[in-house]
């Protein structure tokens, strides 16, 4: 069976069900391949991809702007400390 067989016979399922449980849990699954978790805050609170992907452009962002310190200036606050 292909692929696009495979998805109208799913749509037509999904059109069928009305079980709330059955879509909630299609929906996470869904949301999962879409974006699924790669890590965790120290909280753990969950990362997503897309998430993660965010956080990585804006820290090459104030990269490049020039927003960062450099090992030797957290070396001089922490002998200040």
């Amino acid at each position: 069976m292909d692929v696009q067989t495979e998805k109208l016979q799913l749509i037509e399922q999904l059109l069928r069900t009305n079980d709330m449980r059955v879509l909630a849990e299609i929906r996470e699954i869904l949301s999962k391949t879409i974006n699924p978790v790669v890590g965790y805050e120290p909280d753990g609170t969950p990362i997503t991809q897309q998430d993660f992907i965010r956080k990585i452009e804006k820290a090459e962002m104030e990269f490049a702007q020039g927003n960062y310190r450099t090992i030797e200036e957290f070396e001089k606050d922490v002998e200040e400390w």
